[in-house]
């Protein structure tokens, strides 16, 4: 039952979070955004920290870094290092020409002790812009979410009523 009670658990949490719809989204798309950066032990305070800066709900943004997982991982990091190397080799900047045409795990770690700059910057820029252009779509589609939820929830709550029926465990 772990990760299906997991996730249950964060709907249910994200649902009753006294704030705005709009706050939570804000949230919740600051924590995909931070995802995609390449620190991966600060995700939780740079969600925290950029959604109390644009005044959204830090425990949400906290939450959506869960969207950022070993599962994701790989796809966030590899679209904002390719993102990056593109920029860099674009605008003539040196770094990442010197990476060979595939990656191995054995190459990754050669360079990241031999160059740790030519992978990581490239890495950092592209990161930190996909992270900013994935911002506004994926607020527009958790609000949208979100507003849906509690409309349901609210309709629910109102049957139980009606009925009277007792509302069931959780």
């Amino acid at each position: 039952m772990g990760w299906g009670r997991a996730f249950t658990y964060l709907k249910h949490r994200l649902l009753r979070i006294s704030d705005t719809p709009e706050n939570i989204a804000k949230g919740l798309a600051i924590g995909l955004g931070v995802s995609f950066t390449p620190l991966l032990g600060t995700h939780f305070i740079q969600a925290g920290l950029l959604a109390l800066l644009m005044r959204g709900n830090a425990i949400a943004a906290m939450i959506g870094t869960f969207i950022g997982n070993p599962w994701t991982f790989p796809f966030f990091w590899w679209g904002g290092f390719s993102f990056g190397s593109f920029l860099f080799s674009f605008f003539g900047i040196k770094g990442a020409e010197n990476l060979p045409e595939t990656m191995s795990l054995t190459t990754m770690w050669e360079l990241l002790w031999t160059e740790p700059w030519s992978l990581f910057l490239p890495w950092m820029l592209g990161g930190y812009i996909l992270a900013f252009l994935v911002i506004p779509p994926s607020y527009y589609i958790y609000l949208n979410f979100l507003k849906a939820a509690r409309k349901a929830r609210e309709k629910a709550k109102k049957m139980r009523k009606k009925n009277k029926i007792k509302r069931p465990a959780e």
